[in-house]
């Protein structure tokens, strides 16, 4: 079994640099640093060996790396959803007085950087990822490296992957066929982000929903958002612009919804009586957002915690059938607006 010594010999440099880069001390030169990780990799030297507990070889300590996939528009950074998950998984953490601790990247070769840092450094004893998209280059590398994993969402190979997720097909299509009872034909819609797995799942459910209520799928309807309230509003106000605008408009978040209802009443409509908009996730605001918002309701606070209890058991060597491959029925939540 290599040792840090060994670590050291092979990047050239003492066994405090090495020590070091293990502690996350920034005092390290990113050249130097960059040299120590490759020696890890190289050697496929385990530091909880000997940094950790030499008892249970563990931080005690569980990560979430959060990916900005886009940077058009700002808000981000304080996402009432992120912040509702990471307070499910903080809370059942509490319980074990297991630490957590999370990131915010970049997409891009920083983002692929910070997975190998943390994972060969042995920072956590284990992640939760999410925000997925199609062949996850996050995944092959944790499944490479043998590294303890869930994922919030349905992941490309679900065989070799423990992971809990809404329906969100389910979800899109409630909202669309609830409209349709009401007599909307013309719905618009925002979707997710292109790169996100989860948009491919939902435009099957919003065209599952056309399809049952007998409507037409017009793209003009049709515009890609980033989940933030900005783009909401603005693509709300191009799809206003239309000849024929929409009737409704189904959002994949609340605070895209939140935006597009701006955007509604900004031109003198009024939400729920002349345009219906329907969110999903149902966070906190959307109750008492002006209107109240009509919303496909996610628990986002209970699958943080069902997806620590996950975790925990995948770093215990724990059996996970019947926990490892949860998918989670929405609800809709009608307010006022829609009417």
């Amino acid at each position: 079994m290599p040792t840090i010594r060994d670590v050291a010999k092979h990047a050239k440099v003492s066994v405090g640099t090495v020590s070091n880069v293990l502690n996350g001390n920034n005092n390290v030169r990113e050249e130097t640093r960059q040299r120590v990780l490759d020696a890890i990799e190289a050697l496929n030297f385990h530091p909880s060996a000997i940094a950790r507990s030499l008892t249970t070889q563990r931080t005690n300590t569980i990560g979430m790396i959060r990916t900005e996939l886009r940077h058009h528009f700002p808000g981000a950074e304080s996402d009432p959803f992120i912040l509702d998950l990471i307070d499910g998984v903080s809370s059942a953490a509490e319980e074990t007085r297991t630490g957590v601790t999370f990131w915010t990247i970049p997409v891009g070769s920083a983002e692929m950087e910070l997975y190998r840092d943390v994972v060969l450094s042995r920072q956590v004893d284990g992640l939760i990822v999410f925000a997925l998209r199609d062949n996850d280059p996050r995944l092959a590398f944790l499944r490479e490296k043998q590294f303890p994993f869930v994922v919030f969402g349905r992941p490309d190979s679900m065989t070799e992957t423990n992971w809990i997720d809404v329906d969100g097909a389910h979800g899109i299509e409630l909202a669309v066929t609830y409209l349709g009872k009401l007599g909307h034909q013309r719905i618009g819609y925002l979707s997710p982000p292109g790169e996100q797995f989860l948009t491919r799942l939902r435009w099957q459910g919003f065209l599952s929903g056309i399809k049952k209520i007998g409507a037409d799928i017009d793209m003009q309807l049709v515009l890609e958002g980033d989940f933030t309230e900005r783009s909401g509003e603005i693509n709300t106000h191009q799809l206003l612009d239309l000849e024929y605008p929409p009737t409704a408009i189904v959002c994949n978040n609340d605070r895209m919804a939140f935006g597009a209802m701006r955007a509604i009443q900004s031109r003198g409509y009024t939400v729920g009586h002349d345009i219906a908009v329907v969110g999903f996730d149902d966070i906190t605001l959307s109750r008492y957002w002006h209107p109240p918002l009509t919303t496909i309701r996610q628990p986002i606070r209970e699958i943080g915690q069902a997806l620590f209890h996950l975790l925990l058991a995948v770093i215990e060597g724990l059996p996970t059938d019947g926990l490892g491959a949860q998918l989670i029925k929405p609800e809709l939540q009608i307010r006022e607006s829609t009417r």
